[in-house]
């Protein structure tokens, strides 16, 4: 009873943490909104994540230093996480941003959960059952009634460009992100990993960068509020919320943590009313319930679903086994 009510608390801590890094992240979309049209993307994101690495820096480097050879070993999986947790994934992002719809974005996006589970039930053995897929499938509806403001005949206007292949790429790489992370959990700290993350995540934006610069890409007058917006995009929005997600991640599991995805946008609109003034509609509403109700369908799988002890053997990893006997 007493492990029974301490695995309780500990997944309840987890969900504090994902609730922690979605209102961070949240607030990352609002405040790259406000910068959308004064930097250059790879120039930006070096910014950001050498702020990042800058303040983690006294608390990752002896890990990192000390984990030294764990990280070698497992250097593969950690450039993987900084691939698509860090570069390719902000960059390609905004490159899409510049040659799709908002709207074109918003939904394809909303394909990264329904990826992670597949990618978690192959990879990880993590559940997907029924009701998750029903809970999916709500939760996307929120969405859809979100960015469409509730009209449907939005959907039949779409028109599909590159930027949607794009997005479709980030969406995969979002997913990747989530099951590598797992995949790590455990064979390093969390210290050490976001350290070698956030490294390496900057040392592939850097070319990126310099060669921004070198086409003649101007940054803009760094005043106080645009130094305001980087310290907060590099402290809270990368080192504060990876941390949380990845912390939850290695508690709830890849699935279950990336269901709250679908809660950005829901929570971006409600801090772009606090803080920029934006209006909450009835639809909004309606679709943070949809949105949410989504979460709770899959969340309360029931009883049945497969504890540590009784776990099975991830798709792939069967397969395998097969196959050598």
């Amino acid at each position: 009873m007493h492990s029974l009510k301490s695995l309780r608390t500990h997944e309840l801590f987890g969900y504090v943490l994902i609730a922690l890094a979605v209102l961070n992240w949240s607030g990352n979309f609002v405040a790259a909104r406000a910068m959308a049209d004064s930097f250059p993307p790879a120039t930006f994101n070096v910014l950001r994540w050498l702020i990042a690495t800058l303040v983690f820096l006294p608390f990752g480097i002896r890990p990192l230093w000390r984990e030294r050879q764990t990280v070698l070993a497992h250097l593969p999986g950690l450039c993987l996480v900084a691939l698509f947790g860090i570069s390719l994934y902000d960059l390609l992002s905004f490159v899409a941003g510049s040659t799709t719809e908002a709207l074109n974005m918003s939904l394809i996006a909303t394909l990264s959960p329904v990826f992670t589970f597949i990618l978690a039930y192959f990879f990880l053995g993590e559940d997907l059952r029924l009701r998750t897929l029903l809970g999916i499938l709500v939760s996307m509806f929120g969405v859809v009634v979100l960015v469409t403001d509730g009209d449907f005949a939005k959907l039949a206007q779409l028109t599909f460009t590159t930027g949607d292949l794009l997005m479709l790429a980030v969406a995969g790489m979002s997913a990747c992100y989530n099951v590598s992370v797992k995949k790590l959990a455990g064979k390093l700290s969390q210290s050490a990993m976001l350290m070698s993350t956030f490294i390496l995540g900057l040392l592939f934006l850097c070319p990126m960068c310099f060669w921004e610069l070198n086409n003649g890409a101007v940054l803009p007058e760094m005043t106080q509020t645009v130094w305001a917006i980087l310290l907060y995009l590099g402290i809270f929005a990368s080192v504060l919320c990876y941390l949380f997600w990845n912390m939850a991640v290695e508690i709830i599991g890849a699935g279950k943590t990336t269901l709250f995805y679908y809660t950005i946008p829901f929570c971006s609109g409600i801090l772009a009313w606090v803080f920029l003034g934006e209006t909450v509609s009835t639809c909004q509403i309606i679709s943070g319930l949809l949105i949410f109700s989504g979460i709770i369908i899959c969340l309360t799988v029931g009883s049945s679903s497969r504890s540590s002890k009784t776990r099975k053997t991830p798709a792939v990893a069967r397969k395998l086994q097969g196959e050598s006997a």
